[in-house]
């Protein structure tokens, strides 16, 4: 997530205790499964010691340690390796088995897995994967799949040295570099994953390799947007640059100033290539704690640390109600900007044409989102978003010099806009009208995409709900591309079981 954080919400005590109940049955389930044929093979190997099972308190620390509330479950056993032969022997051990549901847990930061029925389940959690290293020799940092990206700025910050990496501090590693990661870098150097220069990946059959531009050359242009399809990335080795302080924050502005605003979003995407080290997102935000109504952020970046640059300036000159833009290091601005953990999300991503339209449009189906549910949920109870990023067509364009990713999007003709809508609610009752409030909304804005010609098929992976599709849209040459790699790379299918449905590839045999 890339976008200034909601409050966290206060809970009362009667909601904790019912959580606390919720949490207690569904771990008194697990210990019922606790004993499936995944975990039982698994005891019987030398990682018996790195297992973790329901009534344990580490166990416990991991299956609350998710992001999101509603990622939360529990599996009937955990194993936690702590070194890349113990991913090997995890994959050889439980790839002989022939059905049962595995989960990774890298950085933890997924939003929604109640689609998928995991009580009776195998989670591999790589959160001992968590160093970050840097080699002045080669100039690469070398960053565990655990690692969250705060953490890596803050390590990198020491040799002077950055890379582009996650705008929330809390996002992880492997899901963000995995699913493609767009930065506040990307004006100048592409997409995260575009910045991967080689990955250790272990394969369904066990086998340890490393995947970069002279090796297996086509699981790595596959990792670039392929996500947790053909193994277990075990280290990320990126290209690191020189880096100091940049400038930026977010700021924000009454909606009374909506269509200034809109203007400016549209202009400066069609302009970011003059000046690639600025960025710019567009966000209409219910927050509570911070205002009764919805206001309309902006989050901008210089990252030559220059104060009011020139490309950001019409921006700036908005009449303000906040503002925290500021110098600092990357390490701040990802980890003062952290959204809320423990509350219960409902994400949906769209992309459409560069168009002030579309932009407009969702701005007043977001005024009619908050309003409709606050009819029912209680005002500092929900915190809700529908945010815009630039995304022209030089981003690709880098990707592309760079050896290619499989997003699709080098394909795409003009400058396009990205969308989310992310809300929150801090009671699991109204968790389901926030998913149906949702999802009409972007059906809605879909359909005026479609009416007015600016639709656009791309979804970002790692925005999407679990009800779309992102992988389907990254055009047919990539679509086969991919299920080639995964029948070279996993001939049975095994990483086919640990994807969630909606990350999976839809093989030619399905």
């Amino acid at each position: 997530m890339d976008s200034p954080s909601p409050a966290a919400f206060v809970n009362t005590s009667l909601f904790d205790r019912e959580n606390q109940k919720a949490d207690y049955l569904a771990e008194a389930s697990a210990m019922v499964n606790s004993h499936n044929h995944q975990c039982n093979a698994l005891q019987a190997t030398a990682l018996s010691s790195l297992l973790l099972w329901p009534g344990d308190d580490a166990y416990r620390h991991s299956t609350n340690s998710w992001w999101s509330a509603n990622a939360r479950f529990h599996p009937a056993c955990i194993v936690q390796p702590k070194k890349t032969e113990d991913v090997s022997e995890i994959v050889k051990t439980l790839s002989k088995l022939p059905h049962g549901h595995i989960t990774i847990r890298s950085g933890g930061h997924n939003r929604d897995y109640s689609h998928e029925k995991l009580a009776d389940s195998v989670t591999i959690d790589m959160t001992h994967f968590n160093q970050t290293t840097y080699n002045p020799e080669t100039k690469l940092a070398s960053l565990g799949p655990a690692c969250r990206w705060g953490d890596v700025f803050l390590a990198l910050e020491k040799d002077g040295v950055m890379v582009p990496g996650g705008r929330d501090g809390d996002v992880g590693v492997a899901g963000l570099i995995t699913g493609g990661g767009n930065s506040y870098y990307t004006g100048r150097r592409g997409f995260v994953c575009d910045n991967l220069v080689n990955a250790e990946v272990v394969l369904a059959d066990g086998t340890v390799v490393n995947a970069n531009a002279n090796e297996h050359a086509d699981l790595f242009k596959g990792l670039k947007g392929g996500m947790a399809n053909f193994g277990i990335v075990t280290r990320f080795d990126m290209q690191a640059f020189e880096a100091g302080n940049l400038w930026g924050g977010s700021r924000a502005s009454d909606v009374s100033h909506t269509d200034k605003l809109i203007d400016l979003l549209i202009e400066f995407t069609d302009d970011n290539h003059k000046s690639p080290e600025a960025a710019f997102i567009l966000i209409f935000l219910y927050q509570p704690k911070t205002s009764k109504d919805i206001i309309v952020a902006q989050l901008v970046v210089d990252t030559d640390n220059v104060e009011r640059p020139p490309s950001l300036s019409k921006i700036l000159d908005v009449p303000e109600i906040f503002n925290d833009v500021k110098s600092r290091p990357m390490s701040g601005i990802a980890n003062d900007y952290l959204l809320a953990s423990g509350l219960r999300n409902v994400w949906y991503t769209l992309t459409f044409k560069n168009d002030a339209r579309i932009v407009k449009k969702a701005s007043e189906l977001h005024k009619k989102f908050v309003h409709e549910l606050l009819q029912t949920v209680p005002a500092d109870g929900l915190a809700a978003q529908s945010l815009f990023q630039p995304i022209p067509k030089t981003f690709a364009d880098i990707g592309v010099a760079k050896g290619g990713n499989v997003l699709g999007l080098d394909d795409v003709e003009g400058n396009s806009l990205l969308w989310l809508t992310a809300a929150s609610v801090d009671d699991a009752k109204y968790e389901h009208l926030l998913k149906v409030k949702s999802r009409a909304m972007t059906d809605e804005l879909q359909r005026y995409a479609e009416s007015i010609g600016v639709g656009h098929p791309w979804v970002y992976a790692n925005y999407a709900n679990p009800s779309q599709c992102p992988l389907e849209s990254y055009g047919d040459k990539n679509i086969q591309f991919l299920r080639d790699l995964s029948c070279k790379y996993d001939k049975h299918g095994f990483f086919q079981r640990l994807a969630p449905e909606y990350l999976r590839l839809a093989l030619d045999d399905e």
